[in-house]
């Protein structure tokens, strides 16, 4: 092969070229046919393998006649992109084994007549098998932007039959029920909750005892709807004799909102703590979502206004019972409890001046002192000075101040008006004796109509006491009562509240709240479904009941059943060992 030709001649070769006869000639060159012979393109192949498992690479000789570089025929279509060059390593011929399998040497020569090179195929790394630690768990469906999937033509079909006005209500709650449990992942708590409110609303919700797992044939032979009206443990009893249970018959009333009403003004608050507001967002959660699955899936469009009344009744419930749980805890307020500490009220015999034990231990004992009696005095005296009138306050200043009218009442809130932010401003500005700034808290006005109260258990009145009630109920009417609160317990209160208290009167005309009994929800109601929770149906007693000649029957009877209990007992414990 001659010599290539230095930089100087080859760039004066180039600037001869005359590149449009030089295009001309490429394409005449390229129609007349291919560049290359037959025998050419057969060397390009590789050679087949002589030895198993080894791979060989060979290099196309260039013929030592062609000289220079050749311009390659014109096509119009893109070229193809060049082949990846071996990686040579210290300029000789590589041996690598891939997965066991050793690479043999090849005796192929450059076209720069360097040594042959094979590159080494790299071992395939090893997939690394999740831990499962950061996997994310199976949504309960109580996720706050939770969405139940799209319903499949199939199931919306299945769904138009269960769900057909033609069924009885009571069979179609019955489904919606279990369905909505199998659908849901209930852990112990929501399932308790849900639990309680299905048994006020006179749902069979008792647990199934003694009945097992499924066994292998069932699974197999069973569908999923077969499994889970198997597995089911709610049900409404259609003509059953127990009075607890709904029954379909007229005595009962298909009432969503009154259900919820009387479950979180009356349940809930007796039956689950409320410590924290993320207790109260999970209980109404729960309710909320089986009333959104309930309008979700038509189960009962003719009650579609009466559900959409209770999920509105679980919004409301939310925001009130974490309120009143804070002012069940800071009520009747500073300026009420200093009023009571003055002239005679609960919390006289209570402050820090007249209690009779607990002492500086007393916050360990758990004991409330109260106020002194100078706190008391700087505290009433200043809020009387500030929400009062001038004749008022020299009134409050004279010594013979006294309690002339005590009462217990039921009061609805109708109205409040808070401490602006002014007078907030003025009373930070007060110390004590002490010299501190901040310990009395501005006033605002909280305006009280009279209320039935909240109906729990009839109170023991002759005939003419219960009418004297009711007219003087009915007398009261609309007529508002105003009392003096503080403005950071005036936050808490709502309009509707309703609210169990003592009531104290002094003569000089000032009202304060003594004791509060009960604070309730604006919606509070208590369902005659209560009566029935703990109900069981009567059984006749077997045990003859005792006579004057055998007064002690009974008691015998007793100790007859406690020593066949204890000998069942110690029958269980000796089997055990």
């Amino acid at each position: 092969m001659s010599r290539p030709p230095n930089d100087v001649s080859l760039s004066r070769a180039i600037s001869e070229i005359d590149l449009n006869v030089a295009l001309k000639a490429v394409q005449a060159q390229a129609e007349t046919g291919p560049r290359y012979t037959k025998d050419t393109l057969l060397a390009l192949r590789p050679k087949i393998k002589s030895e198993k498992d080894v791979e060989h690479v060979e290099i196309a000789e260039v013929s030592p006649d062609t000289e220079g570089l050749m311009t390659p025929p014109y096509h119009a279509y893109p070229k193809p992109p060049p082949p990846t060059p071996a990686t040579p390593i210290n300029g000789a011929s590589v041996g690598a084994s891939a997965n066991g399998i050793e690479a043999a040497d090849t005796n192929v020569a450059n076209i720069n007549g360097s040594a042959p090179v094979v590159v080494a195929e790299q071992p395939k790394k090893k997939k690394k098998k999740s831990s499962g630690k950061n996997k994310k768990p199976n949504p309960t469906g109580f996720e706050e932007f939770y969405a139940d999937p799209p319903t499949t033509p199939d199931e919306h079909e299945e769904e138009c039959d269960l769900y057909h006005e033609t069924r009885p209500f009571a069979d179609r709650m019955e489904t919606c029920i279990q369905r909505y449990r199998a659908r849901r992942k209930l852990d112990e708590v929501r399932s308790n909750i849900l639990t309680k409110y299905f048994m006020l609303g006179g749902v069979d919700s008792t647990s199934k005892a003694f009945t097992g797992g499924l066994d292998k044939e069932t699974v197999e032979n069973s569908t999923a709807a077969e499994i889970a009206a198997i597995q089911a443990s709610d049900f409404l009893q259609t003509g059953s004799k127990n009075a607890k249970y709904y029954d379909g018959s007229d005595g009962w009333v298909v009432d969503f909102e009154s259900v919820v009403k009387g479950y979180f003004s009356h349940r809930v608050p007796r039956l689950f703590p409320l410590d924290s507001e993320d207790e109260i967002k999970t209980i109404v959660s729960v309710i909320r979502n089986f009333l959104n699955y309930v309008l979700q899936h038509a189960v009962c469009p003719e009650y579609t206004e009466n559900v959409m009344a209770a999920r509105f009744i679980c919004e409301v419930a939310e925001k009130e019972l974490w309120c009143i749980k804070q002012l069940a805890s800071q009520l009747p307020g500073d300026f009420n409890v200093s009023a009571s500490t003055l002239y005679g009220g609960k919390y006289e015999a209570i402050s820090l001046d007249n209690a009779a034990w607990g002492g500086e231990d007393a916050d360990l004992l758990g004991v409330d002192l109260g106020i002194s009696v100078l706190q008391a005095e700087r505290i009433f005296k200043t809020g009387i000075a500030f929400a009062g009138t001038d004749e008022l306050f020299v009134e409050t200043m004279k010594a013979d101040v006294y309690i002339t009218k005590t009462e217990s009442k039921y009061f609805e809130v109708v109205g409040i008006e808070r401490a602006s932010l002014l007078s907030i401003e003025e009373y930070a500005a007060i110390k004590d004796h002490n010299g501190n700034a901040g310990f009395i808290k501005a006033l605002g006005v909280i305006k009280m109509k009279a209320w039935g109260g909240p109906g729990f258990d009839e109170e023991d009145l002759t005939d003419a006491e219960a009418e004297a009630a009711k007219a003087a109920l009915e007398e009261a009417g609309d007529t508002t009562e105003s009392f003096w609160l503080e403005d950071e317990l005036l936050q808490y209160c709502f309009v509707g509240m309703k609210v169990d208290v003592v009531v104290r009167e002094l003569n000089i005309g000032i009202k304060f709240f003594d004791v509060i009994n009960g604070i309730y929800c604006s919606f509070h109601t208590v369902l005659p479904n209560e009566k029935m929770v703990g109900w069981k149906e009567p059984v006749p007693n077997t045990r003859p009941p005792p006579t004057v000649e055998d007064p002690e029957v009974e008691e015998r009877a007793f100790e007859a059943i406690m020593e066949d209990d204890l000998k069942q007992d110690q029958k269980e414990f000796e089997g055990k060992k």
